[in-house]
């Protein structure tokens, strides 16, 4: 850093004018303006010196017509360590702001995939909690399918009896009327086996009690 000029001022006013008026005179930059206190505003510029002195001419005339100039300076060639203890903890200050973005992103991140894990394993709970409804639904099948396998076979298995009841029933030759129409088959069936039922489902009550008394008369 070739020269650095200060310029100080009363009132912010005065310290943005002069800091426009030094930047628009002269190949100069604006390094830092620090609020001293009770209303005192310091302004630092750097560049070559000729053109530091040219800014704060400019600056002090500015601040001059605004507020209040309280005093300028230019150190030129100044002092590698006098540099690095100005401007040191303005590059620490960037520093602590960069590692806690770097912090920060990093916290993210890691939020980021803690919510990626949990939605992968909400999925693989998901996944395996649609495997079991269809292994029940399967059971629930398997069970509905041989409970009616089971009551087909009972229901079969009743007729069966109630078809041999029947048959080993004696029957009232002078009253059949009484007989129920599966009765009437069935005692007909007893007089004469090479009757079907195909044949005997056809035939109303009134045919089967005639049947069944030509069959008892011994009539085919």
């Amino acid at each position: 850093m070739d020269a650095i000029g200060l310029i100080e001022v009363i009132g912010y006013v005065a310290a943005i004018e002069a800091s426009d008026a030094c930047l628009k005179s002269a190949n100069v930059n604006l390094v830092r303006v620090d609020k001293v206190g009770a209303g005192i505003v310091t302004l630092t510029i750097n560049g070559d010196v000729g053109a530091v002195k040219s800014a704060l001419e400019a600056g002090e005339m500015a601040a001059s017509r605004v507020g209040t100039l309280r005093a300028s300076h230019i150190i030129p060639r100044i002092h590698n360590e006098v540099t690095d203890t100005l401007f040191k903890k303005e590059e620490s200050k960037v520093c602590e702001v960069l590692e806690k973005t770097d912090k920060n992103f990093e916290n993210i991140l890691e939020i980021g995939n803690v919510i990626l894990d949990d939605i992968e394993n909400n999925d693989k709970q998901d996944s395996n909690i649609k495997k079991v409804k269809n292994e029940i639904e399967t059971v629930d099948d398997s069970l509905t399918e041989a409970n009616e396998e089971k009551i087909e076979n009972s229901n079969a298995h009743k007729e069966v009896l109630e078809q041999v009841k029947i048959e080993n029933t004696d029957f009232d030759k002078d009253d059949l009327s009484k007989n129920s129409v599966k009765k009437l088959k069935a005692i007909a069936k007893k007089l004469d086996s090479s009757i079907t039922y195909k044949d005997l489902n056809v035939l109303k009550k009134e045919e089967l009690i005639n049947l069944v008394k030509k069959l008892s008369r011994g009539d085919k």
